[in-house]
C-alpha cells in the first residue's frame, strides 16, 4: 500500500463520502456512549453536509485550508482550518477513514494544518471534540493541546444538550521559526 499525501482540496465533493461516514460513526458513538438517540440520523447528516457546505468560502479562502489525505487515488482522511479572527483558527471536520487508521494520517493532516495556521500568522488554533474520541484526544495532547472553556461559535455549543459531551482544547501557535539575517555593521 502506498504512502499517503497530503493535499489541499478545492473540489469539496471528494470528501463528502468521508464526512457522511464521519457524522454516522459519530451519531452511532454518541448513542452507544452517552445514551444519546438522534429521531432522525439521515436529517442529522443532512444538516451536517449543508454545515459543511455553508463553511466552505471560509475553509476555501486564502487563509483557511480544506484537506484532503490520499492514499493512490483514494481520498482516506479530511482536515479543515477555518479562520475565526485576525489571530485565531479552529481546527475543524478532521477524520480519517477506519480502515486506514493507525497509520499517521490524523497526525499528518494535524501537522499540515498547524504549520498552515502558523504561515497565515494565527496565534491560536481551538478545537471541539466529543468525549468518545479518545484516540484523537491523545492525538491533540500530543501536539500541545490543552483543555479550555467553550468558545463562541463553538459548533456544538449550539445544538442543545450536546455541549456537555464535547471538550474544548486550544494550543497557542507559536510563530515559524524565520532565518535573522544579521547585518554587517557599520
Amino acid at each position: 500500500m502506498s504512502e499517503p499525501r497530503i493535499e489541499p482540496l478545492t473540489e469539496p465533493s471528494v470528501v463528502e463520502p468521508l464526512l457522511d461516514g464521519y457524522l454516522r460513526w459519530c451519531i452511532e458513538r454518541m448513542t452507544a456512549t452517552n445514551g444519546v438517540h438522534f429521531d432522525d440520523p439521515d436529517e442529522v447528516v443532512a444538516q451536517y453536509q449543508r454545515s459543511f457546505r455553508d463553511e466552505l468560502p471560509n475553509l476555501l479562502s486564502p487563509r483557511g485550508r480544506l484537506l484532503v489525505a490520499r492514499i493512490g487515488e483514494d481520498a482516506v482522511g479530511v482536515g479543515a482550518l477555518k479562520p475565526v479572527d485576525a489571530v485565531t483558527s479552529e481546527i475543524k471536520r478532521m477524520y480519517v477513514d477506519p480502515s486506514t487508521r493507525g497509520r499517521g494520517i490524523g497526525r499528518a493532516l494535524l501537522r499540515r494544518l498547524l504549520a498552515d495556521a502558523r504561515e497565515e500568522g494565527f496565534r491560536l488554533a481551538r478545537l471541539e471534540t466529543a468525549n468518545y474520541m479518545v484516540e484523537a484526544h491523545a492525538l491533540y495532547r500530543s501536539l500541545g493541546f490543552r483543555d479550555s472553556a467553550v468558545f463562541d461559535h463553538a459548533e456544538t455549543a449550539m445544538s442543545e444538550g450536546i455541549e456537555r459531551f464535547m471538550y474544548f482544547m486550544e494550543l497557542p501557535l507559536v510563530p515559524p521559526r524565520r532565518l535573522i539575517q544579521n547585518s554587517p555593521s557599520r
